[in-house]
């Protein structure tokens, strides 16, 4: 992931695209180590924020750039009998309705900062809340209407920036 995200900060500074999506491979140990996965997490977390500065050092992307972080997938309600070695904890799994569900973080232009929507009690969004996001940044409401309306989504999908 750490080569990964280098050679993104790299296409970013050549290319400066419309469109980059990075996908963190290594994060995800839940299913059997979830202390690996909380140190995963972290160093995700850390590889977000060089993403970032990478942006902000860019002149044609600062303040330009939406960045949006979401994981591919949610995990169980309930946790499997699998627990990690190093702190006895138990992994989870995805493969219930509550896995459709996951947190995110987006910051750039046009998003509120220090908002927070929803809760771990009252969660709110979707995986595929990416994907009308994604097209309204890209080509504004049409474009999302056109998405949403494609028949490929949950029913219940919508865009994130519709969601604050």
């Amino acid at each position: 992931d750490l080569q990964t995200v280098g050679y993104t900060c790299e296409l970013m500074k050549w290319f400066k695209p419309a469109l980059t999506v990075v996908n963190l491979n290594d994060v995800d140990g839940c299913h059997s180590k979830f202390t690996e996965y909380l140190r995963n997490l972290h160093r995700a977390d850390h590889a977000l924020g060089h993403i970032w500065e990478c942006i902000q050092s860019i002149p044609e992307m600062a303040g330009n750039t939406i960045l949006i972080a979401i994981p591919e997938c949610g995990r169980n309600l309930e946790h499997n009998s699998i627990k990690d070695a190093d702190n006895q904890w138990f992994a989870y799994v995805h493969s219930d309705l509550n896995s459709k569900r996951v947190f995110g973080v987006m910051a750039g232009p046009g998003v509120p900062s220090n908002l927070q929507v929803g809760t771990e009690a009252n969660p709110i969004g979707l995986i595929t809340d990416g994907v009308p996001t994604i097209a309204e940044i890209l080509g504004g409401a049409a474009l999302k209407n056109q998405v949403l309306n494609s028949g490929y989504l949950a029913s219940d999908t919508m865009s994130l920036f519709d969601r604050i």
